[in-house]
């Protein structure tokens, strides 16, 4: 009897709560908003999920109440809830946060209101949030250091106003204008501070601060460069380094700047073993024979990096898109080792379902498909991807392209979103500039690289200066009907005058030309030119003599060019190669072959001074007549041999007017090293070494044997209007009896084509 009890009795509890909890879950007749001046009561009802006509439930009005907070315009939030015969009368009692009606600055006698203004990320009409006051005076203080104003020093206040709102203050005491006068370090056994300032982007005040924007601190930029001391550490062995954070302090004028980073180096580690665990592509031998960390080597994060990148891109050629490859590392500190595991997990195949182009509105988007190593049901590829990009990249009829992936409904699937931002493709230019050849030169021009659209490239050009004009027009397609094939056509009219004779060129090519792989393209011109020598001097040479009146020329050219360059102007590195050869007679009356070729490789040195290494040969030989046309001949000097005036590394007359050689071969050694990133300005050093010989005329002597030499400086900008080049080269063996000079200087400036 006792159990029955029992048992009746919590059932007869149960049923009661369960009365009491459904006496509860009354239908909500009405939701108030209580307490809101400056929002709009639909803004807070548009948060709430509870609704009139619907149960009521206290876990849902919960999450309401969370919900209105999260708007960030109260500063406190209340329920009242009325319950009358199953009914329920929701009241949500807000408390509103000030509204910003102004914000006041003082003290700023160095920098103007607006650029604080642009800074701070409180702003009038908004809701007060002082979390924004805070971080507004870390910005105000960044701003100051950027403009070089250290030790400033920036306060706040709020006062609260009639009607809800308030004013905040930011009073500014500005430092003393300075510089960052030293970069110190405390600890740092294996690498000097002179090595370590290297790897830093933050610099010290130098000679040229003014152009180099050097001795500016800017404690973001201050932030990666610890990281990057860190990574500079991992990829010499030292992987237990500690980098402290830098000590920062100000001389007693305040107008510099001293940092000091405290390190500990610790072991250096070497490369005990490296092992793949996972899924294997093909075999675990095969793929650590392509890996370039090797055991007993330092170890290096950069070569594991490098590593992990190899290993993700083999995997994802075969189409694991999701393919994920982690590095492990174990270390041995007694025996200074590290163990290296490459952990992989491919998962499936994966194709590309889709490929969407947005942001090209005026380029078609078959221009851009036509560049793609992918299509739509495609095995994935990385590699292919990454070329398809840079190809875009490469038409120069954008300044950005984003490639980016996004998984579908089906796993096997995958989407390809290509977003582009276009350049400006059309251009009227008018620009001057000066020639060390032919003086002060004028210029304009109407171009367009993507006409219509299609990638269609066109051009209408004049130049007039003292001792040249020119006249030309030209358009090339590109991709004949979207094919791997280019074709297009020159038509040009052009007067110079030199010392002793005048020569006026008329004439025009047709060009047709196709890319054989990424990197290699051939290029085949056929060139029809009438050459008009007049107005010669007295005293010019018989050989110039005999060149007087027209003669014509039809010239076919092959050329097979290698340009993988990284950046076409300003590369860092890599090379460009060239071959060509011509053959004069299919029409005219000059008769030659001509042939030649050469190469440009760049290569980072230390930091960010590059080496280019470029050099260039060439030959030109008659068939049938007498003499080969001066316009064809080689004229070393100028630009292609500092240090010597155009066409004087070579046969000269009797007045020493160069008359062209028949063979050249010059090389070049330079070094190039970036005075501004931010304008685009860098100096070069350079060694240039070349002769050019060879005459078809018996009464020419060469007196100029063996090879001639010229070291010199230079200047590099390439600016808003153009390329600009300044190069002085001083001649190591100048020949007095030739005319040779000493020193010469080399202009190309303005918009010269």
């Amino acid at each position: 009897m006792k159990r029955v009890f029992l048992i009746l009795s919590f059932l007869f509890i149960f049923l009661v709560l369960i009365v009491s909890g459904l006496a509860q879950q009354g239908v909500i007749k009405e939701i108030v908003i209580f307490g809101n001046e400056s929002i709009g009561e639909e803004v807070i009802l548009r948060e709430i999920k509870s609704k009139e006509g619907e149960p009521f439930d206290k876990e849902q009005m919960r999450e309401d109440i969370k919900a209105i907070y999260r708007l960030g315009y109260f500063r406190d939030v209340q329920v009242d809830v009325y319950e009358k015969k199953e009914e329920v009368i929701l009241t949500f009692v807000v408390i509103e946060k000030p509204f910003v009606e102004d914000v006041v600055i003082s003290g700023n006698l160095k920098l103007n209101r607006e650029d604080i203004e642009e800074v701070i990320e409180v702003k009038r009409d908004s809701v007060l949030n002082m979390d924004k006051v805070s971080s507004s005076v870390k910005e105000i203080k960044k701003l100051y250091t950027s403009k070089r104003y250290y030790g400033s020093e920036v306060e706040y206040r709020v006062e609260l106003i009639e009607g809800n709102k308030a004013v905040v203050y930011f009073d500014i005491t500005e430092g003393v204008k300075g510089y960052l006068k030293k970069i110190g370090f405390a600890g740092n056994e294996v690498f000097g501070a002179r090595k370590l300032r290297k790897v830093m982007q933050t610099k010290e005040k130098g000679w040229l601060w003014w152009l180099t924007k050097s001795g500016i601190l800017d404690m973001d930029v201050l932030e990666v460069d610890i990281n990057r001391i860190k990574s500079f550490y991992h990829d010499h062995g030292y992987m237990t380094v500690k980098v402290g954070e830098p000590e920062i302090t100000l001389s007693k004028n305040r107008k510099s700047i001293i940092i000091t980073i405290r390190i500990e180096e610790g072991n250096q580690y070497r490369l005990g073993s490296i092992d793949i665990k996972g899924d294997i592509l093909t075999t675990k031998e095969d793929l650590l024979k392509g890996l370039k960390s090797r055991v007993g080597k330092v170890y290096r994060s950069s070569l594991v990096q490098k590593d992990l990148l190899w290993l993700t891109d083999r995997y994802a050629d075969e189409g694991y898109a999701y393919v994920d490859v982690s590095p492990l590392t174990g270390l041995d500190h007694e025996k200074r080792l590290a163990y290296l595991i490459f952990k992989i997990e491919k998962d499936g195949e994966v194709y590309i379902s889709r490929i969407e182009i947005k942001g090209n509105i005026k380029t078609r988007d078959k221009v851009i498909r036509r560049e793609l190593k992918v299509a739509e049901g495609d095995l994935y590829s990385s590699t292919r991807l990454r070329k398809s990009r840079q190809r875009v990249k490469r038409t120069g009829y954008f300044t950005d392209v984003d490639f980016a992936t996004s998984p579908t409904e089906r796993r096997e699937l995958i989407d390809l979103d290509i977003r582009v931002e276009e350049a400006q493709t059309g251009a009227v230019a008018f620009g001057a500039g000066y020639s060390s050849l032919h003086g002060v030169v004028g210029s304009v021009s109407v171009s367009h690289k993507n006409l219509f659209g299609r990638g269609y490239r066109a051009y209408v050009k004049a130049e007039i200066g003292e001792e040249v004009e020119d006249f030309s027009v030209g358009f090339t397609d590109p991709r004949v009907l979207d094919s791997q094939i280019s074709a297009g056509f020159d038509v040009y009219n052009e007067s110079y005058e030199y010392s002793t004779y005048d020569l006026k060129v008329t004439g025009g090519d047709l060009k047709i030309g196709r890319e054989l792989t990424d990197d290699i393209r051939a290029d085949l011109v056929y060139l029809f030119e009438k050459v008009k020598i007049s107005n010669i001097d007295d005293d010019a040479s018989d050989y110039i003599w005999e060149q007087r009146g027209t003669s014509t020329t039809g010239k076919l050219t092959l050329t097979l060019t290698r340009q993988p360059l990284e950046a076409l102007f300003t590369p860092r590195r890599g090379s460009a190669r060239w071959v060509a050869g011509a053959s004069a007679g299919l029409g005219g009356d000059n008769y030659f072959s001509k042939g030649g070729c050469g190469a440009s490789w760049f290569h980072p040195v230390i930091g960010d001074l590059v080496l280019n290494l470029k050099g260039n040969i060439g030959f030109v030989r008659k068939y049938k007549g007498e003499k080969v046309n001066l316009r064809e001949k080689f004229y070393a000097g100028g630009k292609t041999l500092r240090g010597f005036e155009y066409g004087m590394v070579g046969p000269v007359d009797s007045e020493h007017e160069p008359i062209g050689a028949l063979n050249m071969v010059v090389f070049t050694t330079e070094f190039i090293y970036p005075l501004s990133k931010a304008i685009g300005l860098k100096v070069a050093a350079f060694y240039d070494v070349g002769q050019a010989w060879g005459s078809d005329d018996p009464s020419i002597v060469d007196d100029n044997p063996g090879f001639k030499h010229a070291v010199g400086m230079g200047i590099r900008w390439y600016s808003p209007m153009g390329p600009i080049r300044i190069d002085w080269g001083y001649n190591l063996d100048p020949k007095s009896r030739r005319g040779e000079k000493s020193n010469v200087w080399d202009f190309g400036v303005g918009m010269m084509y």
